[in-house]
């Protein structure tokens, strides 16, 4: 019988405990005994990058959004209910979503915890769609597409991931295109259910209020069913096409929204994304955050307001940087944050890059990480976050504390001085 891996957390007064049951499912569970609402999220390893691939020696290709359009069907059984409604009749609020290299089903409920957590293992497992119900979903997905399309905050955001990442997935939508989602067959969902939707490719989170023995025995008890053939997967690598330098679109906003992005470098070997994140968001909130001195000239002198903002997305096989911001005048916005990350590339002397203000920007993380550890669904979505890293989420205050202003200096003046720029800038009609 497999049993279950203690790591104690005492810093933070929590305990993970984890597992890899025979079939190659992981399971993470959290219990957090004084909350009333559990949380459950069975994480598949199929995302949007992964519409190209080898498995067994055989390359395997298929339409972009694939992965997107699985996770939509998987809702329908094959009397046509909707999973949604079970979820609903057990107390239970449901969803799912897909990103680049994954997709997660997951349910938050206040009682009935096995029931619920039982159905999120078993409806995933089959599939029982037909030619009639995917062509109907076709039509729901190419409503979704344009719907997005119209968002003039989502287009800013696909808009900069198609000039850093151009001829890749990456600068596709996660759904597809209206053409790659027609093409999409029975035959190709079924195919890439086989694949990806194995115990190897899953890992199953729970979070809430529940006796971890008890929850650890019905998980084993309904995963002693699920066994499927152990196979070699190779995942399609990310060819680094020359940057898109600018771009512009027209749509129906009252002012222009201009984003930058920065393609980082690889990163360092060893690295784990989860510190490599915490080093990238300290760093660019030093330059770029409201208690930069650089922010509070901006937003002092009418340059920028609330809507400034900026990401950091890191993966295993890339990371990149986007700024946003709406502002009447791009051309000057574009051209002054450019040079300040020029500035900044060239030289760290800077005031904002001092180790005090290192030590606030470090303190404001700290207190990110315990405000999302009261809440089940925040805690969940950060948690699954880094399932590839051996560090998880619940280190990282034992990885801020060992993080020095040295380590962060270093590193992220290098990712701005190695990075390729681009600017993608939405312009009124």
């Amino acid at each position: 019988m497999t049993i279950l891996t203690e790591k104690i957390f005492s810093e933070i007064g929590e305990n993970l405990y984890t597992a890899v049951l025979d079939n190659g499912m992981k399971v993470y569970l959290i219990p957090k005994n004084d909350f009333q609402e559990s949380c459950g999220m069975l994480v598949v390893n199929f995302g949007s990058l992964d519409n190209k691939f080898t498995q067994n020696g055989k390359v395997r290709n298929y339409e972009e959004g694939i992965a997107h359009f699985l996770e939509h069907k998987l809702f329908e059984l094959e009397n046509g209910q909707d999973v949604s409604e079970l979820f609903t009749n057990a107390g239970a609020n449901s969803n799912a979503f897909t990103t680049f290299d994954k997709t997660c089903f997951y349910f938050s409920t206040a009682d009935n915890l096995s029931e619920n957590l039982a159905l999120l293992q078993h409806f995933v497992s089959d599939t029982a769609f037909t030619e009639e119900s995917i062509e109907r979903e076709k039509s729901i997905i190419g409503q979704e597409i344009d719907m997005y399309q119209d968002d003039a905050d989502y287009r800013l955001y696909q808009g900069i991931l198609e000039n850093l990442y151009p001829k890749t997935a990456l600068a596709q939508d996660i759904a597809g295109t209206q053409d790659s989602v027609a093409k999409i067959s029975v035959n190709d969902l079924k195919e890439n259910h086989e694949v990806f939707y194995s115990p190897q490719e899953m890992a199953l989170l729970v979070v809430g209020n529940f006796d971890k023995d008890v929850i650890f025995e019905q998980i084993q008890d309904i995963q002693k069913g699920n066994v499927k053939d152990v196979h070699h997967l190779e995942r399609q690598k990310l060819i680094y096409e020359p940057v898109v330098p600018q771009k512009s679109v027209q749509m129906e906003v009252v002012q222009p929204k201009l984003a930058i992005g920065l393609r980082g470098p690889s990163l360092s070997v060893g690295m784990s994304t989860l510190r490599q994140e915490l080093i990238l968001r300290i760093f660019f909130a030093m330059i770029l955050g409201w208690t930069s001195k650089h922010y509070q000239e901006l937003y002092e002198n009418g340059q920028i307001d609330d809507s400034f903002d900026f990401e950091v997305e890191v993966y295993e096989n890339f990371q990149f940087l986007i700024i946003s911001l709406d502002t009447p005048t791009p051309i000057a916005m574009a051209t002054n944050l450019r040079q300040y990350l020029d500035k900044v590339a060239q030289s760290s002397d800077l005031e904002d890059l001092s180790k005090e203000h290192f030590e606030i920007v470090k303190k404001e993380l700290y207190g990110d990480f315990f405000k999302s550890l009261d809440s089940i669904e925040n805690l969940s979505a950060q948690f699954i976050n880094h399932l590839s890293d051996e560090e998880t989420y619940l280190a990282v205050p034992k990885i801020l504390a060992t993080l020095t202003f040295e380590e962060v200096l270093n590193i992220g003046t290098e990712f701005v001085a190695k990075s390729d720029a681009t600017e993608f800038t939405i312009l009124p009609k």
